[in-house]
């Protein structure tokens, strides 16, 4: 079985090709458009929900079969239809024109995978089973829904507010010494109980003391 390489990509604005108008075309195009990619929709025909994504720019639509050229020069490639044998000609092209694609419910054909992805804020947290069972790495994504709640959103904000002005106005080393400072769960745990001014202050102190 392959062994997939995990790897975080920047899709924004970059075009995507998904081929297929149906139902699994639709999540597909869905995520794309939270990422700001640009999404070239091939299919003779759309779920009413697609057509309803569709301004022309970010996400347009071929209405036609597709064919070999509409991989052109797409980063991503989805093969999304209900016909296998247009799925597996999709799965050849992009091979062909080293093209990442990814056919759904048929890993043999994927050169990557999809994850089942947790986000809260900045944080991302993908599960993958390398597609023995998504539906098992979905079990776990749910999983960790109840460990990793809303309050590391707002963690993850409060900590980057802090970025530029650690890195202009402190050495390497006591860099070092805040970050360790501030998460060391005192932070996050004060976030939990509601308590966000006193969390700041946390952050704040520490960053004062390291000034010196």
């Amino acid at each position: 079985m392959t062994k997939y390489y995990p790897i975080y990509m920047d899709i924004e604005n970059k075009p995507v090709l998904v081929v297929g108008g149906g139902r699994v075309a639709l999540r597909k195009v869905r995520t794309l458009l939270e990422y700001r990619a640009i999404v070239k929709i091939v299919s003779p025909k759309l779920v009413p929900e697609l057509e309803q994504l569709l301004d022309g720019v970010r996400c347009v639509w071929i209405a036609k079969e597709y064919s070999s050229e509409d991989i052109q020069d797409a980063v991503l490639v989805f093969a999304c239809t209900e016909r296998e044998e247009i799925n597996a000609r999709i799965a050849e092209d992009a091979k062909a024109n080293y093209r990442p694609i990814n056919v759904v419910d048929d890993p043999d054909k994927c050169s990557f995978i999809v994850p089942s992805v947790l986000t809260r804020g900045d944080l991302s947290i993908a599960v993958s089973t390398g597609g023995s069972s998504p539906l098992v790495a979905r079990k776990i994504r749910e999983e960790l829904e109840d460990l990793y709640t809303e309050d590391m959103e707002i963690y993850l904000d409060l900590l980057r507010t802090w970025r530029q002005e650690v890195k202009e106005k402190l050495p390497v080393t006591k860099r070092v010494q805040f970050w360790e400072q501030v998460t060391d769960g005192r932070v996050l745990q004060l976030i939990k109980e509601g308590r966000i001014e006193q969390a700041k202050e946390v952050i704040a102190n520490c960053f004062r003391s390291l000034l010196a």
